[in-house]
């Protein structure tokens, strides 16, 4: 899958992505997808643990990251050496909108 590997956002604000690792197999015909996700932290970057992703028959991922206060959808879809990502921030609580945000990642 075009979309293995590790991504690099090297233009990150605090609390936003900076690094995806992605690890793709193909198993009984199946391709199985898992995730980490990093976002900016100081001193150094906050880790998500390894989530599994679904792939896209028409190309690219989604996983869900599911957190204390809310979860972080993620869609990824790599061309060449550069990922689009688009993070749906979605809070558990109902009085809070979703938002969503992309960013353009780089194949490390």
């Amino acid at each position: 899958m075009p979309e293995h590997g590790t991504w690099i956002n090297d233009k990150a604000a605090p609390k936003e992505l900076t690094r995806l690792e992605i690890q793709t197999e193909c198993v009984n015909n199946a391709v199985q997808v898992r995730v980490r996700a990093y976002t900016k932290c100081i001193p150094r970057d906050c880790k998500w643990g390894w989530t599994d992703g679904q792939a896209w028959p028409g190309g690219g991922i989604r996983v869900v990251l599911v957190g204390f206060f809310g979860s972080k959808q993620f869609d990824l879809r790599a061309v060449g050496d550069r990922m689009d990502a688009y993070v749906t921030n979605a809070l558990h609580d109902p009085t809070q909108q979703e938002t969503v945000k992309s960013y353009v990642l780089r194949r490390e």
